[in-house]
Order: C-alpha cells, then sequence, then structure tokens
C-alpha cells in the first residue's frame, strides 16, 4: 500500500479518485495470497503483516496532510482522528502479549489501556463530526451511542461470551473484553448519523466503511478468541489493515464540513436505524424472545432492558425539544434573511421609482413650459403609469416583510397570494384566477419565502412583458411534488431565447436557494407558464 501515496498528490483530482480503487486492489491480492496459504503458516503472518503495516504508512500520512490543510474545528476533528489512531498503534505494541492469557482474564494491561483511550479520541472526533454536520442533535446522538453500547453488550455477552469468560476476575476484564466490538458498534452509528445529515462531507461514506471493518473485524477476534481457534494473525488482522485504509481514504477526501443548518434525515435512514442491525430495540426484542423460549433471564439483561425502556422514554422527549428548537431556529433565521432581502429591495424600488417619475415629470413640465401639451400630458400620464407600477412594487416587500415578522398572526400563504392575487388585478386590469388545491403550510418557512418571492416576480413579469387578459396562480401535489404554479395566456416567447428583463435567472436562483427545480413552459402566441416543484420527500425528520 505505500505505493498508493504517490497516487495522491491533489486532493478532489485525479490520485483521489484512483487512490480507493488502488487500495481495494492491494488488499484483493493481499487476501487472496492469504486465502492461499496454510493456516498458521509464516506466509499468512507476513502478508498480514505487510498489509497492516502498510495501511499504517497510508493512514499516518493521510491524516498528517489533512491536519495540516484543516482549519478550526475541523483542524480538531481530524487531530482527535489522528490521535485515536496512534493511540491504537500503540496498543498495537503489546498485542502479542494479550493472547498468553484466556479471554477475559488479562487483567488491567497497558494495551488495554491504549486501546480505550483510541476509542476515547475516536467518539470525540465522531460527536464534533456530528456538530458539524447536523446542528443540535450531539446530546442525543450521544445519548443513542450509548444506548447501542449497552445493548450490544447485552447481545454480545449473552450470546457469545458468557460461557467464554465465567472466569472473569472482576469488571476491567469483563469490560476490556467487550469494549472493542461495543465501542465500534456505536462508532459505527455515529458516521451512519453523520452520512445520514444533508450536510453530510464527502468522506462521510469511507469514514463509516472505516468502523464497519473495525467493527466486523473486532466482533470476528471476539468470536474466534471465545472459540479458541484464533492464533497470533487471522481474517481480523486483514480486516483491520482494511478499516485503516478506509481511514486513509477519508483523510484524503477532506474537505470543509458546511452543514449545520438543517437536519434533514430521510425517513427511511429513521426506519433502519429503529429496525436496523444496530437498533437497541431489535438488540432487546432478540434477547427477549430468546429468554422466553429459553429461561431463565439473567439479570444483568433484565437490568439493561430496564435502562434502555427508560432511556426510549426520555428520548422522545430529548428528540421532540430538539425539533423544536430546530425550527425555531429556522423560522428565526428565514426571517432575518428575509427581513434584509425585503428591506434592501424597499430601497432599491423607492430610489429608483421616485426617481424615475421625477424625471418624467421635469420633462413633462417643461414641455408644457414650451407649449407642447401633448407631449407634456404623454409624460404626465407615463409618470402616472410608473407612480402606479412604483407603489404596487413598494408594497410587495412591504407586505412581505409584515408576514414574516407577525409570522402565524400574520397571513397565511393561501391569504397572502390572495391578497397579492387582489392588488395585482387593481393595479394593472389583468383577470386574475387562484386555484391553489395543495396546502403550502407544510412547507418550511424559507420555502414558503422562495414561493412568496417566486409568485410575486412571476406577476411582475406578466404584467410587464405578457400582454395578457388572465392569470392563473395554481398549486398541486404530484406524488411525492408540490407543484407551484403561475400562467398567463399572453403573448408567450421562446424559451431558448427570452427577451431581457424577464428576471428568469431570479427566479432560478430563488428556487435553487431552497433546493426546488424551475420549469419554463412557453410558446410564441400561447403564453406561458412558471412553475417550482419542490420535493416533499426531503423533509425533515
Amino acid at each position: 500500500m505505500a505505493q498508493i501515496t504517490d497516487a495522491v498528490k491533489s486532493r478532489g483530482g485525479r490520485g483521489a479518485r484512483v487512490a480507493p480503487v488502488a487500495v481495494f486492489v492491494c488488499w484483493s491480492i493481499g487476501a487472496l495470497i492469504y486465502a492461499a496459504l496454510p493456516d498458521g503458516s509464516d506466509g499468512r503472518y507476513l502478508v498480514a503483516n505487510t498489509l497492516y503495516l502498510g495501511a499504517a504508512v497510508f493512514v499516518l500520512f493521510s491524516l498528517a496532510r489533512a491536519i495540516r490543510d484543516a482549519q478550526d474545528r475541523q483542524r480538531l476533528f481530524w487531530g482527535l482522528l489522528g490521535a485515536g489512531v496512534v493511540a491504537n498503534f500503540a496498543g498495537d505494541i503489546g498485542w502479542s502479549g494479550l493472547q498468553e492469557f484466556p479471554l477475559g482474564v488479562q487483567g488491567a494491561t497497558l494495551p488495554h489501556a491504549a486501546y480505550l483511550v483510541s476509542y476515547l479520541f475516536f467518539g470525540g472526533a465522531l460527536l464534533l463530526l456530528v456538530g458539524l454536520a447536523a446542528r443540535r442533535i450531539s446530546l442525543v446522538t450521544s445519548l443513542d451511542a450509548l444506548c447501542i453500547v449497552l445493548s450490544t453488550g447485552i447481545l454480545v455477552w449473552y450470546f457469545v461470551l458468557e460461557t467464554a469468560v465465567s472466569g472473569a476476575a472482576g469488571w476491567w476484564e469483563v469490560s476490556s473484553t467487550l469494549s472493542w466490538v461495543l465501542f465500534d458498534a456505536a462508532l459505527l452509528f455515529l458516521c451512519l448519523v453523520v452520512l445520514s445529515a444533508a450536510g453530510r462531507p464527502p468522506f462521510a461514506g469511507a469514514l463509516a466503511g472505516s468502523f464497519l471493518a473495525f467493527a466486523v473485524a473486532d466482533g470476528y477476534y471476539l468470536v474466534e478468541r471465545a472459540a479458541g481457534t484464533y492464533q497470533n494473525t487471522g481474517w481480523p488482522d486483514m480486516i483491520w489493515a482494511l478499516g485503516l485504509a478506509c481511514v486513509a481514504l477519508a483523510a484524503l477526501e477532506a474537505a470543509p464540513v458546511t452543514g449545520g443548518e438543517h437536519l434533514r434525515i430521510e425517513p427511511w435512514r429513521v426506519f433502519l436505524f429503529w429496525f436496523g442491525p444496530l437498533s437497541p430495540a431489535v438488540h432487546l426484542t432478540v434477547v427477549l424472545l430468546w429468554a422466553a423460549t429459553h429461561p431463565p433471564l439473567p439479570s444483568y439483561a433484565a437490568a439493561g432492558t430496564a435502562v434502555i425502556l427508560l432511556y426510549f422514554a426520555l428520548r422522545v422527549a430529548l428528540v421532540s425539544a430538539t425539533s423544536r428548537r430546530l425550527s425555531d431556529e429556522r423560522e428565526t433565521m428565514a426571517r432575518k434573511l428575509e427581513e434584509g432581502r425585503v428591506l434592501s429591495e424597499m430601497h432599491d424600488t423607492v430610489k429608483q421609482g421616485v426617481h424615475g417619475v421625477s424625471i418624467t415629470l421635469r420633462t413633462a413640465l417643461d414641455a408644457g413650459r414650451r407649449g407642447e401639451h401633448d407631449g407634456a400630458m404623454r409624460m404626465v400620464s407615463n409618470a402616472l403609469r410608473a407612480s402606479r407600477e412604483t407603489e404596487y412594487q413598494v408594497s410587495r416587500p412591504y407586505e412581505e416583510m409584515q408576514t414574516s415578522v407577525h409570522g402565524e398572526a400574520g397571513l397565511r400563504p393561501r391569504s397572502y397570494l390572495r391578497h397579492r392575487l387582489v392588488r395585482f388585478e387593481e393595479y394593472f386590469g389583468i383577470k386574475t384566477h387562484e386555484d391553489l388545491q395543495a396546502p403550502l403550510e407544510s412547507l418550511s418557512p424559507m420555502e414558503i419565502a422562495a414561493v412568496y418571492r417566486f409568485a410575486v416576480e412571476a406577476f411582475w413579469n406578466v404584467a410587464k412583458h405578457s400582454y395578457a387578459d388572465n392569470m392563473h396562480l395554481e398549486s398541486r401535489r404530484v406524488g411525492d411534488l408540490l407543484i407551484v404554479r403561475v400562467r398567463d395566456d399572453g403573448r408567450g416567447f421562446d424559451p431558448e431565447d427570452p427577451p431581457p428583463g424577464m428576471g428568469l435567472d431570479y427566479l432560478r436562483e430563488r428556487a435553487r436557494e431552497v433546493g426546488a427545480e424551475f420549469d419554463v413552459i412557453s410558446a410564441p402566441g400561447r403564453g406561458t407558464t412558471v412553475q417550482l416543484r419542490f420535493r416533499m420527500g426531503q423533509a425533515s425528520a
């Protein structure tokens, strides 16, 4: 694996794309050679240690680069991850000594302490990453991880290790025996939380793969030690090397973590947590069902079950409070952004509109003094039309700001849009039609604000460019899509060559800001339709 370092000179470039392939090719070749050699042979020992040392060099090089290039809290994340890897290597120095005692009676040793320290570093790093990728859930995810540690411990002890370590001298021996696979399960869960978040970093997949490999390797090792079949090296060592290589790949993909504004985890991912292989509920169900048919139920299983059920009750309150706080923060953020945008828009509109009316009236006055009464009347008429347009433009952001400031006490989305339609018809004489069949209240505050901006800008385009007699505002729910549409029966245009000043880029940008899709449907002489499409399956869980 040492050659891989020469293939990854620039992050995000060709080397970063080649690195995963090179890693798995090298590991697969090593695994095939290892499998072909006889059990217990020196060749197997040499292959396993060569792969492990190559992975160790690769991960240290990659982590050093990631620490050097990162900043602030993200440098701390990579530093903690690197410290965990170094502590793990320190434990490996005394690895052979751990194999000289029966499982569970090794006593307190420096390697055990080093491994424990490494897991503390790993846990701190991943909790920090959770905080960077998704806001306000670090407490809940840390408690979830502890719950997984408890339920996995009950499961592994009950089915695998209770008989094998029945002669253990005390809690230290028992906990040191179980700690590896339990911590691996908790760390894998934290990786999956990051991988599921909307703000997940590009290296989340490789990081999850690394802790999955560690969990499989440690579980494999414990099962072999319990059965008495583990020798100096085995398949667990091969899988550990793969896990280290995945950590190195994650470090090569190190990039700024820009999430944190939203906690958006799709419902199917939540379902997998509660009914997947890491789920404490599934672990308890397995143990309790087995104990019901093979009594008695051990006291530690009953006590663990009580603790986990109490935590489930507490978790409902924790998640509810977290979700409520996230919702309040998102709404506050949306209001602040709207207020700033609206005030800026009011300033620009008033300044340009009043300036234009002033110039037109001054020109009309000069024309009147010269006796050009028809021209003066024409200019006064233009100034009157411009003043009404300015009045309409000024009223738009003012009413939007009222709505965002007053929130629930203000107008609902349907009421606000109906009000804008009435004002539009009064100002421009174009007949309006409202057909909002799908409720807009299911959208987030920022998405509703985007709908307001989209609709009013589309109305303005109809007034200025369409020469239409009728304008329709519609909303529809089609599968997991919510569609908001504005259409007119005006002169239309070629979407490939739109006339200047229509603001299509503005509409497209407003859609992009909230993750919606924007469509323009038009043809000369056949009117124009513009619409936003929101995918409701991406709503927060």
